[in-house]
């Protein structure tokens, strides 16, 4: 489409000074593929970032991922074969000053995202004590043990006696669960799910219990918070601006929490769940309804 694109613009009377001056440039074309190849490599890790219900070390772990690799592609001053081809016939066309400067806006590219990228990994650093969390390899008792002096100085106090003998059980069933490749697909709050569960009573994973309390209320990104948004402007319309605050909150938590079920599914449900049967066919709903205005007319 560049070409389309640069003969359209450039044939208007009046287009914006930025993209005329753009379009312009000799090397415009090689720019665009250059953030192509660069915005690619962003765009995977920001959708595994932006997951529902990711926990804050698999953000830090997706950060870091991105980070390294922009370290690697600054220090080889990357640029994929189609930029390389493209500026070689420009070069072999006498324009060695604006290949030369196009190298340096490579570099000048890589490390902006990479200052950019360590300004929002900075606060982050300080949950590295939770990193073992992941699951990934059997925990150390060293890293757990640092975790429990964090959490100490934060108001929540665990008994690392106790915490000891968890964290090999712990140990023993992520030894055995690594090697099954499904077990190892799964997002951190599964794989805590999956160990309290096959434990045999709360005495054996207590004080593990409060670490992920503690961990798993931490929010890794504001991406839920945004669709929640969404989905309240879709409803909230001009045409529905009557619609009570409260009604609102009714279908904002019907939607969010029920995302994943089926009509079917939720059609049985329904109809499975006769308290809730019994509440929809119910009147009281519009006997709070009438109550609420009479409330709203007094004030």
């Amino acid at each position: 489409m560049f070409p389309a694109l640069k003969a359209f613009f450039l044939s208007q009377q009046k287009p914006p000074i930025v993209i005329k001056k753009f379009f312009e440039n000799e090397f415009s074309e090689i720019y665009l593929w250059h953030m192509h190849s660069l915005m690619s490599a962003f765009h995977t890790h920001i959708q595994d970032m932006e997951k529902e219900k990711n926990s804050i070390m698999e953000v830090k772990k997706i950060m870091n991922s991105i980070h390294t690799i922009l370290l690697e592609r600054k220090s080889n001053n990357f640029m994929s074969l189609k930029v390389k081809g493209l500026l070689a016939q420009k070069r072999s066309d006498g324009l060695g000053k604006e290949y030369d400067q196009f190298c340096a806006d490579v570099q000048g590219l890589y490390s902006t995202c990479l200052e950019y990228l360590e300004k929002w990994m900075t606060p982050m650093e300080e949950f590295s004590t939770f990193t073992w969390m992941d699951l990934s390899e059997p925990p150390e008792w060293n890293d757990v043990e640092a975790c429990i002096k964090f959490l100490g100085e934060k108001g929540v106090v665990i008994d690392d006696v106790k915490c000891f003998d968890q964290v090999t059980n712990l140990k023993r069933f992520t030894e055995r669960c690594n090697r099954d490749e499904e077990f190892s697909g799964l997002q951190v709050h599964q794989k805590w799910t999956k160990y309290f569960e096959k434990a045999k009573s709360i005495a054996c994973y207590s004080e593990l219990l409060k670490i992920a309390q503690f961990v798993f209320a931490l929010s890794s990104h504001n991406a839920n918070v945004e669709r929640v948004f969404s989905l309240m402007q879709s409803q909230w319309t001009k045409e529905r601006n009557q619609l009570s605050v409260e009604s609102l909150k009714g279908i904002l938590f019907v939607q969010y929490n029920l995302k994943d079920m089926s009509c079917k599914d939720f059609h049985a449900y329904l109809l499975s769940n006769r308290k809730l049967l019994g509440k929809i066919s119910s009147t009281a709903k519009y006997r709070r309804a009438d109550k609420e205005d009479e409330e709203e007319k007094q004030d």
